[in-house]
C-alpha cells in the first residue's frame, strides 16, 4: 500500500493525532461518520470504535481493496470505492451525520467548496488540511490570509480553528504543516444558486486581490462602468477599496444586487 503522490496521499501514522482528531470532531456512539480518504485505515478503527458507523470514501484502487477486504466483517464500517468529488454527498451519509478526514492535499479546496453548498447536511465538519488553506478559511477580514476561501467558507459556516499537525506525524513526511479544523454550519444561509453569484463576484474580486475594485468588477460578465457604480452605491461600497477590505456581509450585498441586475435582463 505505497502512497501515490498523483493523489496526493500522506498517511497519518500517529494514533495520539487520531484519538485528538476525534475527540474534537465531538463523535459519540449514536453518530453517522462520514470519512474521507481513510488511506490504510488508522482513522477509520478508530471511528468505527467511537460512532454508530462510518462511512469511508476511497478513490484508490488498492487501498479501497485492501479495506474492504480488511473490514469485510465488521458491520460497523462501509468502505465506497470512488471518487468524493463525482459522488453525491447527501446520498453517502444520512442528514445529521458528522464528516471527519484526513482530506489528500491536491483535492482539499475543492471538497470544502462543495460542502459550502451542504452546510445543512452535516451537524459538524472536522477536517485536517494544509496549514495554509485552514488558515485561510479561518482568516478575518483585513488579515493577509482573508481569501475568497475566507468569505465563501464562512458564509454558511462559522469556523473553529483546532491544532496544528506537524509533517512527523505522516508518512510519506510532507514539507508542510496540516492544521485541523472544524466547520459549523450557520443557521442563516445561502441557497447553491445564490451561491453561484456570490464565487462569481468574490472570485473575480480577489482573482486582482491588489486592484481597487472598480478595476477588477468592471470584468464581470455584463458589467458595465455606470451600472457597477450604481450597484455600488445600492450595496454601501466604496470601490476603491480592495477585496479584502471588506466583510462577508458586504461580499453578500453586492453579490445579491448583482443577480437581480442578470435576472432583470433575462427577464421577457
Amino acid at each position: 500500500m505505497r502512497p501515490k503522490r498523483s493523489l496526493g496521499q500522506n498517511f497519518l501514522t500517529n494514533p495520539h493525532v487520531v484519538n485528538k482528531i476525534i475527540e474534537f470532531a465531538d463523535v459519540g456512539q449514536r453518530d453517522d461518520v462520514l470519512e474521507i480518504g481513510p488511506g490504510r485505515g488508522i482513522m477509520t478503527t478508530s471511528l468505527a470504535h467511537a460512532a454508530a458507523c462510518v462511512t469511508a470514501v476511497e478513490k484508490d484502487d488498492d487501498l479501497a481493496g485492501y479495506l474492504t477486504a480488511e473490514y469485510a466483517h465488521d458491520p460497523r464500517i462501509r468502505i465506497v470505492h470512488g471518487d468524493i468529488l463525482e459522488l453525491n454527498l447527501e446520498t453517502l451519509a444520512p442528514a445529521g451525520a458528522k464528516l471527519v478526514a484526513n482530506l489528500p492535499y491536491n483535492i482539499a479546496t475543492a471538497v470544502i467548496l462543495r460542502l459550502v453548498e451542504l452546510p445543512k447536511h452535516f451537524t459538524s465538519v472536522t477536517v485536517m488540511v494544509q496549514k495554509e488553506v485552514a488558515e485561510r478559511i479561518c482568516a478575518d477580514k483585513g488579515t493577509r490570509d482573508y481569501a475568497g476561501l475566507s468569505v465563501l467558507v464562512g458564509v454558511n459556516f462559522k469556523t473553529v480553528p483546532g491544532f496544528l499537525v506537524g509533517p512527523g506525524n505522516f508518512s510519506p513526511r510532507p514539507k508542510i504543516d496540516s492544521m485541523v479544523i472544524k466547520l459549523i454550519g450557520r443557521e442563516e444561509t445561502m441557497a447553491p444558486d445564490d451561491l453561484r453569484h456570490l464565487k462569481t463576484v468574490v472570485f473575480g474580486a480577489f482573482g486582482q486581490r491588489r486592484k481597487m475594485l472598480r478595476n477588477s468588477w468592471i470584468n464581470l460578465p455584463g458589467m458595465s462602468g455606470e451600472l457597477l457604480n450604481k450597484l455600488a452605491l445600492e450595496a454601501g461600497i466604496d470601490l476603491g477599496r480592495r477585496p479584502q477590505d471588506l466583510t462577508i456581509e458586504d461580499f453578500k450585498r453586492f453579490s445579491r444586487l448583482y443577480r437581480s441586475m442578470e435576472q432583470c435582463d433575462a427577464a421577457p
